[in-house]
């Protein structure tokens, strides 16, 4: 009897093939099977010991993250990589845990502003006093093919960047769609050639092959074409199916899309948030907390007063009840019912005949008292007058004492777990928190050079960032104008460092008390 997991196994040991597959036995009741149509099997075999039990479930652990991306669907004659952990729906699912989350928005929308800086601008590299640095440049040829974008039918080349920043730190994706000018294919036709560049959002983007996917483990190299369409459909064959751009032939295809993701380690189609899977837990943890806190003020027994209700109170009621119903079934005029004793209705409405006395007719009355009492403690807050009542033999009047609660522990210990999940949260992202304005329950931090130093040390981090996310608009530039090679012109954004206040004059300052009107 043998035991069969889905799992890949690398290992390489004894092998014995058969006409339908290929086995091998890696020793100690271990080992895989391989069918010749590219299906594989890992086994065990039964009586081993714990230890190789043990060392079987590492192994389906270790390899349950990476078999996703053998996962394909069909679209048409092309197969797609699914993008994300056995659905393909990775960037949806990035989304969904930010837009829930108190502070990401917030976050990486400063790291959106943060690289955008001032905007995109063109400039020179240049060497001086034997560093690389930037000058700023005016080109009218290239600025007026920038600023032509939009009557082309997209969006201007600011809002192009804009949304590749965005899918950047979201899934560090940035896919761009070519337009060309009909002339491309000419012999030495470059000027003018690219038109525009149009944003694709990564959301509906996926990469696809129309190569043999049962042979091998999928490669990024192997998919020569994007699909476009609505993934969150399930079952649909609505998409669109484009040529990938090939750097090495850029005018082989009309409306060819390039999509660059940044090389995620041990991942060889898709792009992966490094920050994700190691907060996601803490991120849902942190989103979780102001539901726990409005379930607990909503759904718990929260009772702020504890009434005692005096058995002789109670039997009094009781009393009057019972000789109101009477006294209602024996009369024959309907006019003289009494149709109501506090809160309690004694006569049908519809059929006008009176009840016969009923228990539940005490628990009703007792029900409206405590209603009229609760809405009197009550605030502004739902349910906050909730009350817990007993009965008290031997007294009249009903008492009204505090009921002890725990509703400062069992606040102190949600906040003081969400203001850990908050620093882990950022300390993962990799933005210090003196620069994001939730620093000591959203207090900025009152340090000057602490704040200067934390920005100055993360702009110089964005370098790549920016290389990034420019990537085809300069690649772009180069095609259209092959004298920006040569005089290394390209397109950036203009981060500038902030200068100290004590570095500069004072008529330089930012006035702190400015004029009135």
């Amino acid at each position: 009897m043998h035991k069969f997991y889905t799992v890949f196994l690398m290992t390489k040991s004894k092998k014995v093939s058969t006409p339908g597959a290929e086995t091998e036995f890696l020793g100690n009741g271990l080992g895989y099977t391989r069918a010749k149509n590219g299906g594989v099997a890992m086994f065990t075999i039964d009586g081993l010991s714990d230890d190789d039990a043990e060392r079987i479930d590492s192994y389906k652990r270790l390899y349950h993250p990476y078999i996703g991306e053998n996962i394909c669907l069909s679209v048409g004659a092309y197969h797609v990589p699914i993008w994300g952990e056995r659905h393909n729906l990775y960037p949806q699912e990035v989304d969904a845990l930010i837009r829930e989350n108190k502070l990401l928005p917030g976050i990486l929308r400063k790291q959106e502003d943060f690289l955008y800086g001032h905007g995109p601008y063109l400039y020179q590299e240049q060497i001086a006093d034997g560093k690389k640095v930037r000058v700023p440049i005016e080109d009218d040829e290239i600025q007026a093919w920038l600023d032509s974008w939009e009557n082309h039918g997209v969006d201007n080349y600011r809002d192009y960047l804009r949304q590749l920043i965005a899918d950047f730190y979201r899934v560090r994706t940035c896919i761009s769609q070519y337009h060309f000018a009909k002339g491309r294919m000419m012999k030495g036709y470059q000027r003018g050639s690219v038109l525009a560049l149009q944003y694709v959002g990564a959301d509906e983007a996926r990469l696809a092959t129309d190569e043999p996917v049962t042979r091998k483990r999928i490669k990024q190299n192997d998919c020569h074409y994007v699909a476009v369409g609505d993934w969150m459909l399930s079952g649909s064959t609505d998409f669109e199916i484009y040529d990938r751009f090939d750097p090495a032939d850029p005018y082989k295809h009309p409306n060819a899309i390039a999509f660059n993701g940044c090389k995620t380690f041990g991942k060889w189609v898709y792009a992966y948030n490094e920050w994700f899977a190691g907060l996601r837990e803490w991120v849902k943890a942190s989103n979780l907390t102001p539901k726990y806190l409005n379930s607990y003020l909503k759904n718990a027994l929260n009772a702020h007063v504890h009434v005692k209700i005096p058995q002789a109170w109670v039997q009094f009621h009781t009393n009057t009840l019972q000789m109101l119903c009477q006294q209602n079934v024996s009369n024959t005029d309907p006019a003289k019912y009494v149709r109501e004793y506090r809160g309690v209705k004694l006569v049908e409405p519809d059929s006008n005949k009176p009840y016969g006395y009923s228990p539940n007719m005490v628990d009703d009355l007792i029900a409206n008292e405590l209603e009229k009492i609760t809405s009197l403690l009550s605030g502004e807050g739902k349910n906050q007058g909730k009350l817990y009542a007993t009965t008290k033999v031997g007294q009249e009047g009903w008492e009204f004492t505090e009921f002890p609660s725990k509703f400062k522990d069992y606040f102190d210990s949600v906040i003081k777990y969400d203001e850990r999940a908050d620093k882990v949260t950022l300390a993962g992202i990799g933005i210090s928190s003196s620069i994001t304005n939730v620093e000591n329950d959203g207090v900025i931090s009152k340090s000057g050079s602490d704040v200067y130093y934390n920005y100055i040390v993360y702009l110089n981090a964005l370098t790549y960032a920016e290389q990034f996310v420019c990537k085809e608009i300069n690649r772009a530039i180069q095609l259209n104008f092959p004298r920006a090679v040569e005089q290394k012109i390209r397109l950036g954004f203009n981060i500038e460092i902030p200068v100290r206040q004590q570095d500069t004059t004072p008529s330089d300052r930012i006035d702190q008390n400015p004029p009135v009107g």
